[in-house]
């Protein structure tokens, strides 16, 4: 199966970005992982190369729970920047929590593809590759 091109990891959490990279190198998972520290960042860096007319990444996950900006502010965020660039982007939570109304919230956007408890596994992983694999050739 054919790695996914790019995906951008937004976790304030060092290590989750660190074990994400690890997770998608074992399974094969993309040619490129982006990581940032902040939802701040991770916006910088989606405006950066939308200026720059940079490949937007496929896949975002991003964490609820960071400081300053968290995801949902994110969420708000990232819905106003050029829909037409990133119009083929597909957002997965990827979180600690397993509350239910976070659970909720996230199906209130519909930029959101799917909701994620960590830790994250490998098999999760491939899961999402063939899936959106899958729907690539579809369309």
């Amino acid at each position: 199966m054919k790695k996914i091109k790019k995906v951008l990891v937004i976790d304030d959490d060092q290590i989750n970005n660190i074990i994400f990279e690890k997770l998608a190198s074992i399974s094969d998972f993309a040619e490129e992982v982006v990581t940032c520290l902040s939802a701040v960042d991770g916006l910088d860096y989606l405006q950066k190369i939308q200026k720059d007319q940079e490949e937007p990444p496929n896949l975002i996950f991003l964490d609820i729970r960071m400081p300053i900006v968290n995801g949902w502010e994110f969420l708000e965020r990232f819905k106003k920047l050029d829909t037409v660039y990133f119009k083929d982007v597909l957002v997965y939570m990827l979180t600690s929590s397993s509350d239910q109304s976070d659970v909720n919230k996230a199906k209130n956007f519909s930029i959101v593809t799917d909701y994620i408890v960590k830790p994250l596994a490998v098999e999760t992983l491939n899961e999402i590759k063939e899936k959106y694999q899958t729907e690539q050739v579809s369309q």
